[in-house]
């Protein structure tokens, strides 16, 4: 079974702050990039994030409406 999946936004469960000017920074290189160079880290039971909170809401901010998440 694969543990990287493609996700809708909506299915996850966020928890931490985000600090404004990593995000815009994060953001920006995913554009540059064209691509997230690490998947979101997700709960498979809870979709609680555990890590990627910035990727996260880069991905929102991008306009996607799914990210690439890898459950554990």
């Amino acid at each position: 079974m694969k543990k990287i999946k493609i996700i809708k936004n909506n299915l996850l469960k966020e928890h931490e702050r985000i600090i404004k000017r990593h995000l815009y920074k994060l953001t920006n290189q995913i554009k540059k990039d064209g691509y997230f160079r690490d998947p979101i880290i997700v709960d498979k039971n809870t979709m609680i994030i555990l890590d990627g909170h910035h990727r996260f809401n880069a991905s929102k901010m991008i306009g996607l409406s799914s990210s690439p998440v890898y459950f554990c």
